[in-house]
């Protein structure tokens, strides 16, 4: 079977070129400082004035992210607790999924977070055993058989 180049006439290439892309390096403890310290002097919605400001040539979304899901005291970076988790379970059936409702119904939690930690539930037998166990029957009704 021909290809396509061949089809079309061109001469099909003799190595073709390898695109490799290479994951930004790890934030250093003085870049994570720097940004903290940029963050309070801009406020946590100018992203693009902290990254000019910052000087490494992160992007406003590398600032954001980090910021966000790393540093933000306002963020709990604990793990879940398993009331957290029956927490979430009760959220995820009331907002059917709404990922941004329930992190707001949730202080401290992103989005990001609450969506991460359902899917490691979803994937585990024991919570989805206990979550969509059925329920038994009801007791049957007394009788008094002998009056």
């Amino acid at each position: 079977m021909a290809s396509a180049s061949a089809a079309a006439g061109l001469a099909p290439s003799a190595a073709a070129p390898v695109l490799r892309i290479r994951p930004p390096p790890a934030w250093t403890a003085e870049e994570d400082a720097r940004l903290e310290r940029l963050a309070r002097e801009h406020g946590c919605r100018h992203w693009r004035r902290v990254a000019a400001s910052l000087l490494t040539g992160r992007s406003s979304r590398q600032c954001r992210d980090r910021w966000r899901h790393h540093l933000a005291r306002d963020v709990y970076h604990r793990p879940f607790t398993a009331r957290d988790d029956d927490d979430l379970a009760r959220l995820y059936v009331r907002h059917a999924g709404r990922w941004r409702d329930i992190s707001r119904a949730v202080h401290g939690r992103t989005s990001r977070a609450m969506r991460r930690r359902w899917r490691e539930l979803r994937d585990s037998d024991a919570f989805l055993s206990k979550l969509w166990r059925p329920r038994p029957p009801p007791p049957a009704p007394w009788t008094d058989a002998g009056a």
